[in-house]
């Protein structure tokens, strides 16, 4: 039933986040400007992003980060295996011996079934920056500097990630469909990360004012044109 469902809402959802994409963008400038202008990029969390990009940068092909970029790949996989109720028997990221040498790790999570969710799931979704938000709700009645500063840790290497991992001979991406995955993602990246970054700047509050503003945006301009 979970199966069919996710596959009837996947071309509504991507024509959904491709009509959002636009107002998302302007709301996330909106934000990026506001927090520049507020000097925001001397929080914790931008020194946390602002280093650990640098990091990613100059470290990217060695053996610890492509470990832990495949590790957390595969792990966002098994994630929406499991949100969508599809079991997940394996999941594993090899030493990287025998791999290429642009990628020494490769990473195998073997699933009972496969969706669109699952497939694209590892190029929007910041499963890393998931975490320490989950843990920080959890742990802390407010934000400490330290979960900052690991939030904006996880997020630039989420971001580095997926930009490395994301191009068109991509198997997961060829299995959701390369016109889908041109329609979807760029949406959907914006949508999360702007989410994340609403949420640094105003809580649970800011991001919910953020996903509320694309749509009400949208819908907007839609008025305007009738």
């Amino acid at each position: 039933m979970i199966s069919l469902l996710v596959s009837l809402i996947k071309w509504p959802t991507a024509v959904a986040v491709a009509a959002l994409t636009p107002a998302a963008a302007i709301s996330f400038w909106d934000l990026s400007r506001a927090a520049w202008e507020a000097s925001y990029w001397k929080s914790p969390f931008a020194l946390g992003f602002g280093g650990m990009l640098v990091f990613m940068l100059l470290f990217q092909r060695t053996r610890f980060v492509q470990f832990w970029a495949t590790l957390e790949h595969e792990f966002t996989h098994a994630l929406f295996a499991w949100l969508t109720f599809v079991p997940v028997y394996d999941l594993w990221t090899s030493d990287g011996s025998g791999a290429s040498r642009e990628r020494p790790f490769v990473g195998v999570v073997r699933l009972g079934g496969d969706n669109w969710l699952i497939s694209t799931a590892p190029y929007f979704f910041p499963t890393a920056s998931a975490i320490v938000l989950g843990a920080t709700l959890v742990l802390a009645k407010e934000p400490t500097v330290a979960a900052n500063v690991l939030l904006g840790i996880a997020t630039a290497a989420c971001v580095v990630s997926t930009w490395h991992e994301t191009h068109a001979e991509q198997t997961d991406l060829k299995t959701a469909g390369k016109l889908f995955s041109v329609i979807f993602l760029p949406g959907a990246n914006v949508l999360c990360y702007g989410s994340l970054l609403a949420y640094e700047l105003g809580g649970p509050s800011g991001a919910w004012s953020y996903m509320a503003s694309a749509p009400e945006r949208t819908i907007a301009w839609m008025q305007s044109l009738t």
